[in-house]
């Protein structure tokens, strides 16, 4: 239909040739190195380009499903309101089991609040969720270094009941933000994803996508695949609109 103007022969393509040019790769850098390097797996991003700027920009992101999540297996933090205890105590009757730490708003405030101790927060997680509550009081206890780094903690809805299943629903979804520019981009795999799980996450996440842009379709430009280090692979691009004379 119209929501998937991308051919699936183009995504399965796109996926296949980022995959092989990360084999390729991997196979150069082990010739170059005596022992085998194991790497973390990197991101697997799509960008999609627009033609013309979001009139409105959204400072929180559109979460998006995805079927095989980036997450699971993963480290996650959640930040809490005080005290802390009261959601430890929840996450112990109903656990998710990626949720590795629960810290609270003073605890961030006393521990944290260093710029080296921030930084190294940052690092230690796959995500960050939070509290939806305490969402405004975050960005200055967690510094920018959380936001250049992709890691601004996602809200969710810890106010009633159990949580533990708004928590899963955060893990297993990836996260759109519509700034300003004429480029946004949402993480869609890993590079030790199968081509397969890459394949089922992109044809998911794209429509989603689209849906949140501006114009939808008619306002694409064009969409790419990378991981962190790989060139952007074209996965669709506007065809030119021809006039005649």
């Amino acid at each position: 239909g119209e929501l998937w103007a991308m051919e699936s022969q183009q995504v399965a393509k796109g996926v296949r040739a980022l995959l092989e040019l990360l084999v390729k790769r991997d196979e150069e850098k082990k010739k170059g190195e005596k022992k085998e390097l194991f790497e973390d797996a990197e991101y697997v991003t799509v960008s999609v380009t627009m033609k013309k700027l979001p009139a409105k920009t959204k400072v929180n992101a559109y979460r998006i499903p995805l079927k095989h999540s980036l997450y699971s297996e993963g480290e996650i933090c959640l930040l809490t309101k005080d005290p802390q205890s009261d959601y430890e105590a929840a996450l112990e009757n109903h656990p998710v089991e990626e949720v590795k730490q629960v810290i609270g708003v003073s605890s961030l405030r006393k521990e944290y609040s260093q710029y080296e101790d921030k930084r190294k927060l940052a690092a230690s997680f796959d995500l960050f969720l939070a509290d939806d509550r305490i969402l405004p009081m975050l960005p200055p206890l967690i510094g920018k270094h959380f936001f250049k780094h992709g890691k601004q903690p996602i809200p969710v809805k810890l106010g009633k009941g159990n949580f533990s299943e708004r928590l899963a629903t955060a893990r297993d979804s990836t996260y759109l933000y519509i700034r300003g520019g004429s480029c946004c981009s949402l993480r869609v795999g890993k590079t030790d994803f199968t081509a397969e799980q890459l394949i089922e996450n992109i044809e998911q996440a794209v429509p989603a996508t689209i849906s949140k842009i501006p114009g939808k379709w008619d306002n694409v430009q064009s969409i790419h695949l990378k991981s962190s280090s790989s060139l952007a692979l074209p996965l669709y691009k506007a065809l030119p609109k021809i006039t005649r004379i």
